[in-house]
């Protein structure tokens, strides 16, 4: 059974998922409205092949933003939470810290800062299971 340091850093990788799944669903109705916004404003058919353009650079722009987000959920479910799930922390351990420096990077904020503070809960969890106190504890 987790502890509760481990359980909370579980809730938090789940949380971060979820805000993932969240932007994820509204980059998709970002570019579903864009699409829409490109396909009425081409009425000219001189302005057509500029629109067309600009609509495939964009397309491909979000096509591979939306992927990224699709890759940082399953990251963040198999390498983390699924290994919290099995009770298996010390593998989660690393997973949480790498995960959470890149998402931070790359534009994931919340589940980036999210995703260390699991981390952080994760050492408490191995400290506190090992009998290694962190200090000032």
């Amino acid at each position: 059974m987790l502890d509760s340091d481990a359980s909370t850093a579980k809730t938090l990788v789940l949380v971060a998922i979820i805000f993932q799944a969240i932007f994820f669903v509204i980059g998709i109705f970002e570019v579903i409205a864009l699409a829409a916004f490109l396909t009425l404003t081409t009425v000219p058919p001189t302005s057509s092949t500029l629109s067309l353009g600009a609509f495939g650079i964009i397309t491909v722009v979000f096509s591979a933003a939306l992927a990224i987000g699709i890759l940082w959920i399953v990251l963040d479910y198999f390498l983390i939470y699924k290994r919290l799930k099995e009770e298996r922390v010390r593998e989660a351990e690393t997973p949480a810290l790498v995960l959470g420096i890149i998402q931070l990077i790359f534009g994931g904020l919340i589940p980036g800062i999210l995703l260390i503070i699991a981390y952080v809960k994760i050492r408490d969890s191995l400290h506190r299971g090992n009998g290694i106190h962190p200090v000032g504890k």
